[in-house]
């Protein structure tokens, strides 16, 4: 999967900047069309495995789907917009469901008390929040051009971002005490499927898992950084990873830290109003 995608990244420009002659082109449309359906299996938009004889209705809608949650216009066609942001680094989680936890959040807003209350307990019957307030990590490894004290600072304050703004702490535990939440940084194929394997500087930058499995997995081969300017800013990347341990689905809102694509350490807040609204909505 991960190779089939990564051929969109080589392909599209070839494609963009017209470096095809028309017979290639063609061909080259109908290669991106296939690497496209793979991402959008991969992300969840195409929620069976991908069949032989994919039906163009079915192609289409996967991909208005695809194009609502990454802000683009609602077209259904495979155009040069939705292609380039198909090659933007990004989680590797799928966006699975992120409409329907956006709108139902959304709800909430203009519901009262007790339809609120209602929505928590349905929500917590999904299994996919900690049963506690207090919980531990463990950095198990990092990147190797990065000082060690950089990084676990860099840990604390991304725990510390939305315990900022929930009823949660964090601790680290240390190397004898079980932790509820592991921090790792993996090359390529690291047994976690197929589906997952890192597939080097660009594409997924990381995965997590939703409680209570508390796994939150890093590409090594990235350009790990701690700078705002340069390489992949480490700090927003565990920030992001981190909020799907907590139980966070990826967020359509173009601002959000739980938007599904990579954003810079900028100077404005890290979280967005509907990155608070969802922690808060699970854990107060």
């Amino acid at each position: 999967m991960a190779a089939r995608v990564g051929l969109l990244l080589r392909a599209l420009p070839l494609l963009l900047w017209g470096g095809l002659d028309a017979q290639l082109a063609e061909r080259g449309g109908q290669e991106l069309r296939r690497e496209a359906e793979a991402f959008l299996e991969k992300y969840g938009y195409l929620k069976d495995q991908v069949p032989q004889d994919l039906t163009s209705t079915r192609f289409s809608n996967a991909l208005r789907e695809f194009q609502w949650v990454s802000q683009l216009p609602i077209s259904g066609v495979l155009d040069t917009a939705t292609l380039r942001q198909m090659t933007r680094p990004r989680c590797g989680v799928a966006d699975t469901d992120s409409q329907a936890a956006w709108t139902k959040r959304i709800s909430a807003l203009f519901a009262g008390r007790l339809a609120r209350m209602r929505r928590k307990k349905r929500f917590a019957k999904q299994g996919s929040k900690w049963y506690k307030q207090h919980l531990s990590y463990r950095l198990v490894n990092w990147p190797q051009h990065l000082p060690e004290p950089a990084v676990r600072g860099a840990v604390r304050a991304a725990f510390q971002l939305w315990s900022n703004v929930s009823a949660l702490e964090f601790w680290e535990a240390p190397a004898t005490v079980p932790a509820d939440i592991r921090l790792t940084f993996f090359q390529g194929d690291h047994n976690d499927g197929l589906g997952n394997a890192f597939d080097g500087p660009g594409g997924a930058l990381a995965h997590a898992f939703l409680p209570s499995r508390g796994e939150a997995h890093f590409d090594r081969d990235e350009r790990w950084s701690l700078s705002r300017r340069r390489g992949r800013n480490l700090f927003v990347v565990l920030a992001h990873e981190i909020g799907h341990t907590l139980g966070l689905a990826h967020s359509p809102a173009p601002r959000a830290l739980m938007a599904p694509y990579y954003k810079r350490l900028g100077r404005d807040a890290l979280l967005s109003w509907d990155d608070v609204l969802a922690v808060q909505d699970l854990y107060g």
